[in-house]
């Protein structure tokens, strides 16, 4: 038998970036159980931030999470290469949802305005955001502030989510529209 030391090498390595984390961090970040944060993520959380996680996480290489408010993730969390996910006010995340490549999360905008013919950035608007119970958000999906994403939920790639999307939806396109209902078998 053959054993792929890579493998374990690396999934090694990942555990102890999040153990490091955890030793960084303090009571700020609250994961429940061992995760794994992969290779070049910046997991930043600043001033009163706080991170909190019910379950096991498993972030991908090149993740960005950044937080100054809150950020609550369920169990069973995933989020791959080149996502991120930036709190300002409150992101809650459910149980079991997936989260594809280069998605973007977020709960503000910039703030801005026209003065003397001159563009100023001055601070954010947020509203929190928050994705239910399984769901799945597919590659190059934008979530913006004030969005509810319901349970049982499939966001298509390269969706723009500016408004609620119902349970149990297939949802997809720019801006996003519910493209079909799903039901149990």
């Amino acid at each position: 038998m053959r054993v792929n030391y890579k493998s374990t090498y690396y999934k090694s390595c990942s555990v102890l970036r999040y153990l490091l984390l955890n030793i960084f961090y303090g009571s700020r970040l609250n994961i429940g159980k061992r995760s794994m944060i992969g290779k070049r993520c910046g997991i930043y959380i600043q001033g009163k931030g706080k991170i909190s996680c019910k379950g096991r996480i498993i972030v991908n290489d090149d993740v960005m999470i950044q937080t100054k408010g809150k950020l609550i993730i369920g169990e069973q969390f995933g989020i791959n290469s080149y996502s991120r996910i930036v709190a300002h006010e409150k992101i809650e995340i459910g149980n079991n949802v997936t989260i594809g490549q280069m998605v973007s999360i977020l709960d503000h905008d910039h703030h801005y305005e026209m003065k003397n013919q001159n563009l100023q950035l001055d601070g954010y608007d947020t509203a929190p955001v928050k994705i239910g119970n399984n769901v799945w958000i597919g590659d190059k999906a934008t979530i913006l502030k004030g969005v509810t994403i319901g349970n049982n939920v499939v966001v298509g790639a390269n969706t723009l989510v500016n408004k609620d999307i119902p349970d149990n939806s297939v949802a997809g396109g720019v801006p996003v529209r519910v493209l079909k209902k799903l039901v149990s078998s």
